[in-house]
C-alpha cells in the first residue's frame, strides 16, 4: 500500500525502508511482465491453432450439410429422421482443469461423441454406406466443435489473466513506483540538508570554542608578569 508523502518520516530507517521497497516493486515489475509476456505469446499460439480449427470445422460442416442433401435427395426425410433416433449413445461431456504455465485452465473431456457403425442403434440391413458418411461427417463436426468451444473458454481465461496483470503492471510502474521514489528523493533531501545544517553547527560550535579559547589566550597574554 502506498503512502501520502506528507506522512512520509524523514529518517534514515525510512529512507531504507523505501529503498527495499522501490527494489521489491521493481523486481515485483520484471517477474509480472515476464509472465504477462509468455501469456502473450502462449495466447498467440491458441489462437491460430483456434483458427486453424474453426477453418477445419466450416470445411467438414459444408461436407456433412453436401452428404446430407445428397441422403435427403436420394431416400428422403421419412429414412434419415428415423437414423437419427436410433442411436442408443449419447455424447457426455466431463469438465475438468488442468494447469498451463501455473494458471488453472478448463479442461472439456468427450465420450460417445464419434462411435462405431455397429453402435449407432440401427442394423446394417436397410442402410445404405451414405447414410453412415453421413453420421460420421456430423459426429465429425460435433467433435471439432466441442474442441473449439474448449480453446474458447481456454482462450477467455488467458485473457483474463493477460488484463490482470497488465493492470497490475501498469499501477505499479505509473502509481507505486513513482510515489515510492518521489518519497524517497523528499526523505534523502531531508536528510541531506538536516546532515548540513549539522554539519554547520558542528563547524560555528568548533568557531565559537576556538574564538573563546583564544579570547582568553589573549586576555593572559596582557597580564602582567607576577599577577
Amino acid at each position: 500500500m502506498t503512502r501520502r508523502r506528507g506522512r512520509v518520516a524523514p529518517t534514515h530507517h525510512e529512507l531504507l525502508n523505501l529503498q527495499r521497497e522501490i527494489k521489491i516493486a521493481t523486481k515485483g515489475v520484471g517477474i509480472l511482465r515476464q509472465r504477462r509476456d509468455g501469456l502473450v505469446f502462449v495466447l498467440l499460439d491458441l489462437l491460430d491453432r483456434w483458427r486453424d480449427l474453426q477453418h477445419e470445422m466450416d470445411a467438414a460442416f459444408r461436407s456433412a450439410t453436401r452428404l446430407h442433401d445428397r441422403a435427403m435427395e436420394q431416400e428422403g426425410e421419412s429414412v434419415l429422421r428415423p437414423l437419427a433416433n436410433s442411436r442408443s449413445s449419447h455424447p457426455e461431456l466431463l469438465f475438468d482443469e488442468t494447469k498451463l504455465l501455473g494458471l488453472p485452465i478448463p479442461m472439456i473431456l468427450s465420450d460417445h461423441v464419434t462411435t462405431p457403425v455397429a453402435e449407432r442403434g440401427y442394423g446394417l440391413l436397410g442402410t445404405t454406406a451414405l447414410d453412415d458418411a453421413v453420421v460420421s461427417a456430423f459426429e465429425m463436426v460435433l467433435e471439432l466443435v466441442i474442441r473449439i468451444a474448449e480453446f474458447r473458454l481456454v482462450l477467455s481465461v488467458l485473457l483474463a489473466e493477460i488484463r490482470r496483470l497488465r493492470v497490475r503492471v501498469n499501477y505499479l510502474e505509473r502509481y507505486l513506483l513513482p510515489n515510492l521514489d518521489a518519497e524517497r528523493e523528499y526523505v534523502q533531501r531531508y536528510l541531506n540538508e538536516r546532515d548540513r545544517e549539522e554539519r554547520y553547527r558542528q563547524f560555528r560550535a568548533k568557531r565559537r570554542k576556538e574564538e573563546r579559547r583564544e579570547a582568553t589566550q589573549r586576555r593572559t597574554d596582557r597580564r602582567p608578569a607576577g599577577t
